[in-house]
């Protein structure tokens, strides 16, 4: 308006790179303005702080998976594509990926986070597998989404929150990993269908739940994913308000290929679990 004063169209030149939002540019007008010539007034606006709810239900996870036992870990955002598909045996798919990668090692934006976990191990093997070596991590992996809409601009990629952990000791764990499934589902007020409570016998302890919230696993059938051994490995499938009460896969578990733990170089059985969070909330 015309009380605001004029508007001024600003284009930023290629050597300033450090410039990559609207408040970048205010910055730098406060800047040559100077902060201290700026009359102080009481913000006409009355707001409160707070956490996205999906960093919240991050948080709160993670100190629940450490109170298990779990060691956490951040591990690198980048790549090889080795690494990401075919060390895993998948088959390699579309992913974000560096036109100049500084070397074979940061080739694409990772899609998982299993690799990240299994290099740790690769790297942690004077540590004591004896009682069982946990890790976990959550954080974000990055998927080509050609429909996916930022600040009205198709950006062809999307982050997905992610949970990953395993298991590594002198047995596979599979039913360490499966009880951490059932606790994060339980953390997250999401009730197990029917049948699934049935083929547990009396070990389900009734809990409050959200209601329409239900999970339910099945065996893993998928041929194209030869990162699990065949027949120890299952998906979680999740109906509720967020699917639209269809069931969603929203992750997998299971005891780990023989040859996935040859190409990272894990001399102990070892079981993994990734879980999307982005739809438990």
């Amino acid at each position: 308006t015309e009380d605001e004063g004029p508007i001024l169209e600003v284009t930023v030149p290629p050597t300033r790179s450090d410039i990559l939002h609207a408040v970048d540019i205010a910055e730098d007008i406060g800047i040559a303005f100077g902060y201290n010539n700026i009359e102080r007034k009481v913000p006409q606006t009355c707001t409160v702080g707070g956490e996205q709810p999906l960093n919240q239900l991050s948080d709160l996870l993670r100190e629940e998976i450490a109170r298990a036992g779990y060691i956490e870990v951040l591990t690198h955002g980048l790549c090889s594509i080795n690494d990401n598909f075919t060390a895993l045996g998948k088959p390699i798919t579309a992913a974000v990926s560096l036109s100049n990668p500084a070397n074979i090692e940061y080739q694409v934006v990772r899609t998982t986070l299993l690799p990240g976990l299994l290099k740790t191990l690769q790297h942690n093997k004077s540590s004591s597998f004896t009682g069982g070596f946990k890790l976990f991590e959550i954080s974000d992996v990055v998927l080509p989404d050609d429909k996916y809409v930022m600040t009205e601009t198709i950006v062809g990629a999307k982050n997905a929150r992610r949970a990953c952990a395993t298991y590594s000791g002198p047995t596979s764990g599979f039913e360490v990993i499966h009880g951490l499934v059932d606790r994060i589902m339980t953390l997250c007020e999401v009730a197990p269908e029917a049948d699934y409570v049935a083929s547990s016998g009396n070990a389900y302890k009734k809990v409050h739940c959200k209601e329409g919230w239900y999970y339910n696993i099945r065996e893993l059938k998928d041929v194209d994913v030869r990162t699990y051994f065949p027949g120890r490995a299952a998906e979680v499938l999740l109906t509720s308000p967020s699917t639209g009460g269809k069931q969603v896969v929203i992750g997998t578990f299971g005891i780990l290929h023989p040859d996935v733990l040859g190409n990272f170089d894990i001399n102990y059985p070892t079981s993994a679990l990734e879980l999307e969070l982005d739809y438990m909330f």
